[in-house]
């Protein structure tokens, strides 16, 4: 039987070949989910971490502890370590990852102290910390290692130093502690220290952060202990382990680690938990999306092996027939066929698997739709389950291809000549499946409209994509599809009925067989529709869902690059009390070089605050968002879509406020609010944005109205805290008038990147720059971050995975069908030929049956694919972008896109013709003319 087998194989080779490459592609789709997961995931925790790294500047994988000791319990610092030590140790049972720091010091509790340069009081805390001379950098005297004279040496941070005015040669006195001779305890300042680095991991708790700490030697830390101190002291430990270290793998043993550790020692502080938390929520619309995303792609292929599958046992019905009426049985015929299905489904495996890492792979490196970037997929790895998932798709598979067999083994050669039926309607047309599903796909739709909030509560908040969705998109394709090919099998007998006495002999037998076969080719039309149809939906979301998400940052930035310092305050001080401050202005000089070298095109200053009060008679609306502008610099180097500017180009605007110094633009829901037209006044305080003095008043002016605006560069009309939406309120006014009334507040340098420069060199030049722990943000840098995101790449990376595979199966399922169908009818064409019909004439035929039934199912799978993108794609969009907008959710159709589909169909079509008039020309058409005669 093996050898009957493998001749059957080498005998269909082509059908086979197919088979193995719907096999192959099969393998490679569900092989590809465990490694594109395992990569999805690790990505997820890794932008978890580095996202904090950098909106923080914190680190975030810390553990530690604080604990108080007696003094009668332990009388020195080498007393503690061991318990120190037992802690560690626990921790790295728990914690299995490389540890990268630690930080350990010790302190007393707070003390008032006296100086000699201080009239006043303050609080400050012995403390000492091991390794401390190696991450600290002496910026004025010495440190107390060096220290030769005959006092108690100590030294303190500059934040000390400035707090407190301290200096070099002072002396602290701590009045509370005396010695059994009623001596106080004296310390000499001998230097001022900051950390070596602002990179240094050592330095988990910050000087600035030690509550007024100074640092002592390990020999004068015990003899204060002993020697001054009653009660006690702490001590602390921190340890920073590797975050790139943690892995989807483990991940649970860490979660688990952690809570045990928690709830072990209520002194034990962790920063995992809220990244665990992220990365598990994270997890589960991971999953979901990439199922949703694959179970459409699974379809078509699965379609795709039923469909040659069918072909196949077409082409061997005669052969099981006779085998069945030889004696042998049904079980022998399936087995038969079980075997062939094993050795092609061995085959694939072994080619499956490796290019489900390459389609893996290409998903990854995937930015946009059809765009790929191949660097950085380190993290992208085979993993085990992968054969797992491999050998489930060959299980899937087999049965799929067995499914023909079961029918046809049941039948002889008796029954197979007198049960030969013709034009057998299709189970979803004789039970109107169509009418059914597009109702359904219909109420859905509604459904999911009219509940679109809480779809945007829901995504906002963090829940996972609702599967239905999306579902429910590609039933709609499938219901649409069928439905429209209902219509057409009308139409074609419609056509046939007007022409049918005008027809030439070929054209007549062309709209017959078209008409006699339209159910038996329904199985290549639907394959079709849903081909193109779900190719060009794809295509079309992903566009739309990038190009939103792209305008949405460019509109949120408002300049390409933009910049902000951090800017020291200098406090006034009263009886330990902030009562009032100014800002110290950063060198803007610096930038003008950018300008000089040609680096940059266009520069401004743009000054954003957001504790103003706007006020018109009684109405007052706080917590404004307030922007001072140079009006011509700022029209110059801001950017604001066309279709957004209203009734009046957005420089008339600008125009406005520059020739009115006191005028100010507002949005038009704060003109909504205070109702206030063009022309009329409204007041404006500014606070102070410091916790003490919130309700204290920075300045205060009147604004004249020059414009009322819906859009403006930068206004982002809502914000959301916490999942809570809260609506903002714009005012701008000129540059000069804010500094007049509010005194010099912090502004953005806002950036345009000469011609011929990117915004990653300029952004790589401002990085060298003398700037005050500024942060920098680019436009490109922010749409490149969001490809990057996880879910993101997923979908983006499924949709083009989706676009390209349906494309191959399409081609070659199409071909498979017709050269099967011409070798059906050699002997029908041998008769045509026997009734004067020349090869022209069956050349014709084939155009138009390609004409009334492949171009039309082409044409319908293009409109169903528009029709879902204009009902699902916003939807789609919201999910990925749920929150609220000053940028309305529009469509993109990319006609590349549908371009590339029309050439890849109209190749297809062509070829096909070419291929069946060369298959045509090379049958034995001599034989066909006898048995045609006869």
């Amino acid at each position: 039987m093996v050898k009957q087998v493998l001749k059957k194989i080498k005998n269909k080779k082509w059908l086979s070949l197919c088979l193995v490459l719907g096999l192959t592609f099969l393998i490679a789709t569900m092989s590809c989910h465990p490694m594109f997961k395992a990569g999805s995931l690790d990505k997820l925790i890794y932008r978890l971490f580095t996202d904090h790294i950098e909106e923080n500047n914190t680190f975030p994988t810390v553990v530690g502890m604080e604990e108080y000791v007696l003094r009668d319990e332990v009388s020195s610092l080498e007393e503690i370590m061991p318990k120190i030590e037992q802690y560690q140790k626990t921790w790295h049972q728990k914690i299995q990852l490389p540890v990268l720091a630690q930080q350990l010091y010790f302190y007393m509790p707070n003390q008032l102290v006296k100086s000699l340069y201080n009239v006043k009081e303050f609080s400050c805390q012995v403390t000492y910390i091991p390794a401390f001379s190696e991450h600290a950098q002496i910026v004025s005297g010495e440190g107390y290692d060096t220290y030769q004279g005959d006092g108690i040496p100590c030294v303190v941070s500059e934040y000390v130093a400035e707090r407190s005015n301290v200096l070099v040669g002072d002396t602290l006195e701590f009045s509370e502690w005396k010695d059994e001779n009623k001596e106080t305890l004296k310390l000499e300042v001998v230097g001022i220290f900051k950390a070596t680095s602002d990179q240094d991991l050592f330095w988990q708790v910050e000087p600035k952060d030690m509550k007024g700490s100074v640092m002592v030697s390990e020999e004068d830390y015990n003899m204060i202990w002993g020697k001054y101190v009653d009660d006690g002291a702490f001590f602390c430990c921190y340890e920073m382990f590797d975050y790139r270290a943690v892995t989807n793998e483990n991940i649970d043993a860490l979660t688990k680690g952690i809570v045990y550790l928690v709830k072990k020692d209520k002194a034990f502080t962790e920063t995992f938990s809220p990244f665990l938390t992220e990365y598990f929520k994270g997890k589960k619309t991971v999953d979901i999306t990439l199922w949703v995303l694959e179970l459409p792609i699974l379809g078509m292929i699965f379609a795709y092996i039923y469909m040659v599958a069918c072909q196949i046992v077409e082409t061997e019905k005669n052969e099981i027939a006779m085998i069945k009426s030889r004696g042998g049985s049904r079980f022998q015929v399936i087995l038969m066929y079980v075997l062939q299905c094993v050795c092609l489904a061995v085959v694939s495996l072994f080619i499956g698997i490796p290019l489900g890492a390459v389609l893996c792979k290409m998903g990854a490196a995937t930015t946009d739709f059809l765009s790929f970037s191949f660097a950085g997929l380190e993290i992208y790895r085979p993993v085990k389950e992968m054969l797992v998932y491999g050998l489930l798709a060959v299980i899937c598979g087999i049965i799929f291809l067995l499914l023909p067999i079961l029918g046809a083994s049941k039948v002889s050669i008796v029954q197979r000549i007198s049960s030969v039926k013709i034009n057998k309607k299709p189970f979803w047309e004789k039970f109107f499946l169509d009418f059914a599903l597009l109702a359904v796909s219909i109420y859905l739709i509604y459904n999911f409209n009219k509940n679109l909030p809480s779809i945007r509560e829901n995504a906002i908040s963090g829940g996972s994509v609702d599967p239905i969705l999306f579902v429910n998109a590609v039933l709609f394709i499938l219901a649409c599809g069928l439905f429209i090919l209902r219509l057409i099998q009308y139409l074609v007998k419609l056509v046939y009925r007007i022409g049918k006495k005008k027809w030439s002999p070929a054209m007549y037998a062309s709209f017959l067989q078209i008409t006699r076969t339209f159910n038996k080719q329904s199985g290549i039309s639907v394959f079709l529709i849903l081909t193109i149809a779900l190719g060009l939906f794809y295509a079309n979301v992903a566009r739309t869902i990038n190009s939103n998400s792209m305008e949405r940052i460019v509109y949120d930035t408002g300049a390409e690059v933009v910049v902000s310092e951090t800017w020291e305050k200098k406090h006034l001080v009263e009886m330990n009390t902030i009562i009032d401050y100014e800002y110290i202005e950063p060198d803007y000089i610096k930038y003008d070089e950018l300008l000089k070298n040609g680096t940059c095109d266009r520069m401004t200053r743009v000054i954003r605050a957001d504790k103003v009060e706007v006020g018109y008679n009684k109405t007052k609306l706080k917590n404004c968002v307030m922007q001072g502008i140079v009006t011509n610099e700022y029209g110059e180097t801001a950017t604001l879509r066309g279709e957004l500017q209203g009734e009046k180009h957005w420089y008339h605007y600008l125009n406005m406020l520059a020739e009115e110094p006191n005028g100010v633009i507002i949005s038009s829901n704060l003109a909504k609010e205070l109702d206030v037209k063009v022309g009329q006044t409204v007041d404006l305080i500014r606070y102070f944005d410091v916790t003490t003095l919130e309700d204290k008043e920075r300045g205060k002016m009147r604004g004249k109205i020059c414009a009322i605006v819906d859009h403006w560069p930068g206004y982002q009309k809502y914000t959301y805290e916490s999942g809570e939406k809260e609506e903002n309120y714009l005012v701008v006014a000129n540059y000069a008038t804010t500094l007049q009334y509010f005194k010099m507040s912090p502004y953005e340098v806002w950036m345009s990147p000469a011609k011929g420069v990117s915004s990653g060199e300029l952004i790589e030049v401002l990085e060298n720059m003398p700037l005050n722990r500024a942060k920098i943000s680019s436009v490109d840098a922010q749409v490149k971050a969001y490809k990057e995101s996880t879910i993101i790449q997923i979908t983006n990376g499924m949709f083009t995975l989706s676009f390209i595979i349906s494309l191959v199966l399409c081609v070659v399922g199409f071909m498979i069908y017709w050269i099967a169908s011409v070798r059906q009818r050699e002997l029908l064409f041998g008769i045509y030929r026997a009734m004067g019909m020349t090869v022209r004439d069956i050349n014709s035929m084939l155009i138009n049956e390609h004409l009334f039934s492949t171009l039309l199912s082409v044409l319908a799978g293009g409109g169903v694919g528009m029709i879902a993108t204009i009902l699902f794609a916003r939807l789609f969009a919201v999910v990925y972008l749920p929150q609220e907008h000053n940028v309305s959710i529009f469509l993109h159709y990319d006609a590349g896109d549908i371009l590339k589909l029309v050439l890849v169909i109209g190749a297809m079509m062509v070829a096909c013709i070419i291929v069946l008039r060369k298959l045509i020309q090379s049958m034995n058409i001599t034989q066909a003319l006898k048995l045609g005669e006869d």
